[in-house]
C-alpha cells in the first residue's frame, strides 16, 4: 500500500468534515472504504453515498447508492482522471471529482457514458462547487485544502 503524504491525508478529514457538516443526516460520508461495481472494489479516498451505516453491514455500496466519488491525487493525477474515471464513469456514476492537491484545483466529471465522462471541468481554488445531488450545497474548492504556505 502506498505511504500517504500528510497534504493527502489532511485533505481526506478536511472532505470528510466539510460534507458531513453540510450534509448532516443526508448522507453517509465513507473515506477509503470499498464499493462495488460490478466484480470490482475500489476504494476511492472519499464516497459520499446513501445515508445508514446499517445500510452497508451485508454489501459495500453501490452505484445506485453513490451521489458522489472522489479521488485525491497527490502523483496519481493522470491515473485517477484517466483509469479510474472510465470505471466509474462506465458505472454511471452521476458526480466525480479528482482534487488536485499540487495544482490546488478540483477536476469535475459528470454525463457518465461508456466511452467515459461527457462533461469535465477544471476549478481554481477559488471556485464555489456543488453536487449534482445536492445543488444546493455550495463550498469553495479552497475549503478542502490544506491551508496554501507563503511563497
Amino acid at each position: 500500500m502506498k505511504t500517504q503524504g500528510t497534504g493527502y491525508a489532511t485533505a481526506i478529514v478536511l472532505i470528510q468534515k466539510l460534507l458531513e457538516k453540510l450534509l448532516t443526516d443526508e448522507v453517509l460520508v465513507r473515506a477509503q472504504l470499498p464499493i462495488q461495481l460490478g466484480a470490482a472494489q475500489p476504494k476511492p479516498s472519499i464516497a459520499v453515498v446513501m445515508p445508514d451505516l446499517l445500510r452497508y453491514a451485508e454489501s459495500h455500496p453501490i452505484a445506485s447508492e453513490i451521489y458522489l466519488l472522489i479521488e485525491i491525487a497527490d502523483n496519481t493525477l493522470k491515473n485517477d482522471c484517466e483509469i479510474q474515471g472510465t470505471i466509474y464513469a462506465k458505472s454511471k456514476i452521476d458526480d466525480f471529482w479528482v482534487l488536485d492537491i499540487n495544482e490546488r484545483q478540483l477536476h469535475v466529471f459528470r454525463e457518465p457514458s461508456e466511452d467515459g465522462y461527457r462533461s469535465q471541468m477544471i476549478l481554481s481554488e477559488d471556485a464555489t462547487v456543488a453536487l449534482s445531488a445536492f445543488s444546493k450545497c455550495t463550498f469553495c474548492v479552497r475549503e478542502m485544502l490544506q491551508p496554501a504556505l507563503a511563497r
